[in-house]
């Protein structure tokens, strides 16, 4: 990575991190319950579904703490933060 660009602080990777596993947990999810759909197993495919609905709140939570980590403390445009206040 060139030098010149800008860091992150550490909680923001951190969150970013935690959005994308959250975010492809549950695209993994949504593919396996289409190949149960697909393969006429609707009793496990129901049971997906609600598996699913967890996954998506999970993926929304770290949405979130994201969204609000980076508007309250401007992680997006601020260089070498290190110290990180938590509110």
């Amino acid at each position: 990575m060139p030098r010149d660009l800008p860091s992150i602080c550490q909680e923001r990777a951190r969150l970013l991190r935690e959005y994308a596993d959250a975010a492809s947990d549950y695209a993994n999810n949504v593919r396996e319950m289409a190949d149960l759909v697909i393969s006429g197993d609707e009793m496990r495919a129901n049971r997906m579904r609600r598996l699913l609905r967890t996954a998506w709140d999970e993926a929304e939570k770290s949405r979130l703490a994201l969204y609000r980590h980076e508007a309250d403390h401007i992680c997006a445009s601020a260089a070498n933060v290190r110290n990180i206040s938590e509110t």
